[in-house]
């Protein structure tokens, strides 16, 4: 199925979630669907939307928050592409086509990146922005995962890889790492590539800081002993 299955969770959107979707419309060249994922039948987003519109999936959050709102979405998804997509994102759409391209092709998994090189990273807020910059650089340095940006949830990736991925995290977007450091290990096919991610202006950021930094870290300690685990494995295989 050549279709692109969109996965997007809201929370208290407005009308920025309907402007996403005409920008979609108006840019997107590949053939997708958008699964409208939200926490409360009172989300302030989806009285913008149309609801007899085909391409648009509406999805309620059988647990609470963006990484079960996610989850959902990906569950209820059936096409082999998926991709998770942030409701505030105006800046990547164009590159969206790129990644399917790339995708139908020869990768499992896109990251697209703040930190290699062309990547920007604009209008942050300071706590946001510190958090992130230092759990992509730890990621990066001592957890042997070879990415520079496994925090970013906007990924897309093969619905194949999941069949040897058992996605357990739940808070925030810790999925986004999680599912980064399994396929790393599982020798999926994976690249990186540049993004811009630009906070707009006078937006509430729901990015939970310091709630969420110990899940964070977890996922940065998981990757660090299973590096060693695989090392001591390897090493068997050659004393034999």
């Amino acid at each position: 199925m050549n279709r692109l299955d969109i996965i997007i969770p809201i929370f208290n959107e407005g009308e920025n979630i309907k402007n996403l979707v005409v920008e979609f419309n108006k840019k997107l060249k590949m053939k997708y669907k958008i699964f409208i994922c939200y926490d409360f039948d009172e989300e302030s987003g989806l009285k913008y939307l149309d609801k007899s519109d085909e391409k648009l999936i509406f999805i309620k959050n059988t647990g609470r928050g963006p990484n079960e709102a996610i989850k959902s979405g990906i569950k209820s998804s059936s096409s082999e592409f998926i991709m998770v997509y942030m409701s505030d994102d105006f800046e990547n759409i164009e590159l969206i086509n790129r990644m399917f391209e790339l995708i139908k092709k020869d990768y499992d998994l896109i990251i697209p990146s703040r930190y290699v090189e062309n990547g920007k990273f604009l209008n942050a807020k300071f706590y946001k922005k510190l958090i992130t910059n230092w759990g992509s650089f730890l990621m990066y340095t001592i957890s042997g995962v070879p990415y520079k940006d496994c925090t970013n949830a906007f990924k897309m990736f093969k619905r194949s890889i999941l069949k040897n991925i058992d996605l357990v995290s739940k808070i925030g977007f810790t999925f986004a790492i999680e599912l980064t450091i399994k396929a790393h290990y599982n020798q999926s096919r994976i690249i990186e590539i540049p993004c811009t991610w630009k906070d707009l202006p006078n937006r509430k950021s729901n990015f939970k800081v310091f709630r969420w930094l110990p899940f964070y870290t977890y996922w940065l300690f998981y990757s660090f002993f299973y590096r060693f685990i695989v090392l001591i494995k390897n090493s068997l295989k050659i004393s034999k």
